[in-house]
């Protein structure tokens, strides 16, 4: 590992002793497409490692495409009042203000549905600190590493029945918060857990050629058809770990990073 690596390996920010813990419900994949009909919140103690508060409330929308999946009534949605909605976001921008960080599964996913866009009738906005400033956003699948860690990027529901947890309502917004929450309660040493989560990150590409690609596979690096590489996101301190070369194309906070071969 190179001095760049050295440098970031213990450089990680402190554990926070709250946590928003946050999941929505969309009628499509795209935000730009789609909206979201259900957000979910849980305000969770990483120091007593328990739930504060909990709430989730649904949005109004003329339709719901993917009632197959979430199982809310379409009716419910068109008929909920633009006022209800706007308090209900309130309630969990609220919420924000007292934790020290965003957590969620594919928290990207999440994270693009809060902006300056219409959602139906309601806008979401970025969840702020009580000092005004963005949340930073951890997720439980890129972020995190966990005791019984099924593969690499699959869903909160396999990583929860790997750790023992019963699944309920599976694609409700609340549901998916409380199986966070459970997993957090099932950590032995929930602060080491943050502390890993929190290392210096870095977005890598493979350096791997075509018969070796399954081992890039294998360590969660995924193949981007545009630019025909294999990359992923991780702590900088983990690249000694891996059986090949990478090469680091930018840190997790966006900022353009030379090229550079780190093994």
């Amino acid at each position: 590992m190179n001095d760049l690596s050295s440098k970031f390996s213990k450089a990680g920010l402190p554990v926070p002793e709250q946590v928003l813990i946050i999941d929505t419900e969309t009628t499509d994949l795209e935000h730009k497409q789609g909206q979201v009909v259900e957000i979910g919140a849980i305000l969770y103690s990483v120091k007593h490692k328990t739930t504060i508060q909990q709430f989730s409330t649904v949005l109004q929308a003329n339709s719901n495409p993917t009632e197959h999946f979430n199982r809310i009534n379409p009716t419910a949605l068109s008929e909920m009042k633009v006022k209800q909605a706007t308090w209900g976001v309130s309630i969990v921008t609220a919420m924000a203000e007292q934790g020290d960080f965003i957590v969620a599964h594919n928290a990207k996913f999440h994270k693009n549905w809060f902006g300056s866009f219409e959602n139906g009738s309601s806008t979401l906005p970025v969840l702020l600190s009580s000092k005004g400033e963005p949340l930073s956003w951890l997720c439980t699948n890129e972020d995190f590493s966990w005791p019984r860690q099924p593969k690499y990027g699959r869903s909160l529901i396999s990583l929860a029945v790997a750790h023992d947890i019963a699944v309920f309502e599976p694609h409700r917004a609340l549901s998916q918060c409380r199986l966070i929450a459970d997993l957090f309660n099932r950590m032995e040493n929930l602060q080491a857990i943050f502390e890993k989560a929190l290392r210096p990150k870095g977005i890598f590409r493979a350096l791997v050629d075509y018969k070796n690609r399954e081992l890039a596979k294998s360590a969660g690096f995924t193949w981007n058809s545009d630019q025909k590489i294999w990359h992923r996101k991780m702590a900088i301190e983990d690249v000694k770990e891996l059986p090949f070369p990478v090469e680091l194309l930018a840190l997790c906070n966006d900022r353009a990073m030379p090229q550079q071969q780190l093994k």
